[in-house]
């Protein structure tokens, strides 16, 4: 009789040990999905400003209603991006040598999508357009 009590004894302890097993491999698994979660849901907060400008040291300039300001620079292709902006109305510049050559004002920005602004230089005269 001693050897069938010990035996349920071991039984209720593994089938303790299997059942906090269990719910620590769910609690886990869990948390690391809402970790994951929080993390893809905190990319979805911001936007960015893309386009094309010249290569000759000019200055892309994107100032927001709220008071949040980015510089950039166009790469060896023409090509510049503003990351990590606010949704909200910007007003992009093109700026070279502390003078403005082009600006666009009511640009807007929503949450994970990008907005164009592109600029064109013919001789001393700079347009900016935003593209759809």
């Amino acid at each position: 009789m001693n050897i069938i009590k010990k035996y349920e004894v071991n039984r209720h302890q593994k089938h303790g040990f299997r059942f906090a097993s269990k719910l620590m491999s769910a609690l886990a698994v869990g948390a690391f999905g809402a970790m994951a979660f929080s993390a893809a849901h905190a990319q979805d907060t911001d936007s960015k400003i893309v386009g094309k400008a010249p290569t000759d040291g000019a200055t892309i300039t994107a100032h927001s209603d709220t008071g949040t300001t980015r510089h950039g620079t166009a790469n060896s292709k023409g090509r510049y991006t503003l990351s990590s902006l606010r949704p909200g109305t910007y007003v992009v510049s093109l700026e070279k040598d502390g003078k403005t050559l082009a600006s666009l004002p009511g640009v807007p920005l929503f949450v994970g999508v990008a907005s164009e602004v592109d600029f064109a230089c013919d001789n001393d005269q700079c347009t900016a357009s935003l593209a759809r």
